[in-house]
């Protein structure tokens, strides 16, 4: 108690597990112990479960008493958890003891308090990291005048949109603020504080780029938009995310969008692919967390239901909104915290982190594609 009290805590530490000890040695708990000798000072949990039943009330007294002197000072030396177990045994051992249950009281709060400031410091950490969002679609949906909604547009957020090699967005010079050439990528920064990266080649390299440019030099990013080719699967990209400690840490997958011409995307659902090629458009949808059913002018209110319900049949889970000329609400796909990847998991099997030997996720399709493609 002296060691405690002047904050000399291993000491005192070190002198409750000697009385320990000498308990366990002693004639009082020549039973109790037996085989388990060692278990009363390493597992008290344990010991007390196996071993209460050959102990009498003054030994179980005596060693609920130090138990909850070591507890103390573990508390004092941050380690909770291991001294909610002491406390644990000392309540078994005599479950009216007061300080037991005070200390035991005292030690769930305490590491409440700190489980809550973990939870809270790793939402921070969350929120400091770049949201990301992957635009997907075949050629010809839309994805090009949504790209160009985004640059061009005055809803005074700083995206970063990076184009896929085969990307081919048309921009207009006078919107340019400046454009710098780093290797095989490029950086066009719009007016309205946008920027179109091109990138050729590998895509962490070219986010690491990316950050070294925006967020490296004081002038963070709201959010990076990813585009891919008409025929890509997203799964690779999407797992760009997990595979690369720089990345994860400062990026995250906010979301996955996916722009779909509505007068022809039941032709491509419906086109029977062969034999282990997956159906790309199924691929795209099933992995969408934001659908913009677009070009709804060119059809029919009764056709666009059909759709919908097909879509449905691929994807459960995303929200949907029918568009003409790509035009939508900025919040709805961006900044969305909508990518889970239990989620998906949920939809598809579990070879979304594998790649196959086409580049795609191996296996996909577990809730997706019911009578769609041969590939699912």
């Amino acid at each position: 108690r002296a060691a405690s009290e002047d904050r000399r805590y291993f000491e005192a530490v070190q002198l409750i597990n000697a009385a320990l000890e000498s308990f366990e040695a002693s004639s009082a708990l020549a039973a109790a112990c037996g085989p388990r000798r060692g278990r009363l000072l390493t597992e008290p949990k344990r010991f007390v479960e196996e071993a209460a039943g050959d102990m009498d009330g003054a030994a179980k007294q005596q060693l609920a008493e130090l138990y909850a002197a070591r507890a103390d000072v573990l508390m004092n030396l941050g380690g909770l958890r291991r001294a909610l177990g002491e406390l644990e045994a000392a309540a078994r051992l005599s479950p009216q003891d007061q300080r037991v249950a005070e200390l035991r009281g005292e030690c769930e709060r305490v590491q409440q308090a700190l489980d809550q400031g973990a939870a809270e410091q790793k939402e921070l950490e969350k929120q400091s990291k770049v949201p990301a969002h992957i635009l997907t679609g075949f050629l010809g949906s839309g994805k090009t005048t949504l790209v160009n909604h985004i640059l061009q547009g005055t809803h005074g957020k700083r995206y970063a949109v990076i184009e896929n090699e085969f990307g081919e967005i048309g921009i207009d010079d006078a919107l340019i603020a400046s454009r710098q050439e780093l290797g095989e990528q490029q950086i066009v920064e719009m007016n309205n504080g946008c920027i179109c990266c091109t990138v050729r080649g590998d895509l962490i390299a070219g986010l690491k780029k990316l950050h070294k440019q925006t967020t490296g030099k004081g002038k963070p990013l709201d959010g990076i938009i990813i585009e891919t080719t008409g025929l890509a699967d997203p799964a690779p990209v999407a797992q760009t995310f997990f595979a690369d400690d720089f990345v994860n840490s400062h990026m995250e997958l906010d979301g996955i969008l996916t722009v779909v011409d509505a007068k022809h995307i039941l032709e491509h659902l419906k086109e029977v692919k062969p034999e282990g090629i997956v159906n790309e458009s199924v691929e795209q949808i099933g992995f969408a967390d934001r659908i913009l059913l677009n070009k709804t002018d060119l059809v029919t209110p009764e056709y666009l239901d059909e759709v919908e319900g097909e879509l449905r049949v691929v994807n459960r889970t995303a929200q949907i909104r029918r568009t003409a000329m790509s035009k939508i609400d900025m919040d709805f796909i961006l900044g969305i915290r909508a990518f889970s990847l239990d989620k998906v998991l949920e939809q598809v099997s579990q070879g979304f982190l594998e790649e196959d030997e086409h580049g795609h996720g191996g296996g996909h399709g577990g809730g997706h594609g019911g009578g769609h493609g041969g590939g699912h």
